[in-house]
């Protein structure tokens, strides 16, 4: 088990979702919180994605500033913010840049494990 997969399982996870459709992007967003933890070049991803396709749209300038402020924290600080079962954290996961990009494979073993 990596330290991202470790600090996740540690976290008060979220338990109730209102559709199967809701429960698989948690899922998805656990994985990218793990992966933020463990891969150093994530963070720097989502940043770039940020600059590139939400920093000049006025529609999302309020995440934008609220994630370019949280990306300056520590890994498992964002991790922990994005999987909050909390409005903060519900908001975080409906905006969050891309950080990560899932193979066939592994977005099909989240679906899996979604059912």
């Amino acid at each position: 088990m990596t330290p991202g997969q470790r600090l996740v399982r540690s976290l008060p996870l979220k338990r109730s979702f209102y559709d199967a459709h809701e429960r698989r992007a948690y899922l998805r967003m656990m994985e990218v919180g793990a992966r933020i933890v463990d891969d150093g070049g994530a963070i720097e991803r989502g940043r770039a994605h940020l600059e590139r396709f939400a920093q000049h749209d006025a529609r999302q300038a309020s995440a934008y500033r609220v994630w370019i402020e949280l990306l300056r924290s520590p890994a498992e600080e964002i991790a922990r913010a994005m999987l909050a079962d909390d409005e903060h954290g519900a908001m975080l996961r409906d905006t969050a840049p891309v950080f990560v990009v899932f193979s066939t494979d592994q977005a099909k073993e989240i679906w899996r494990r979604s059912a």
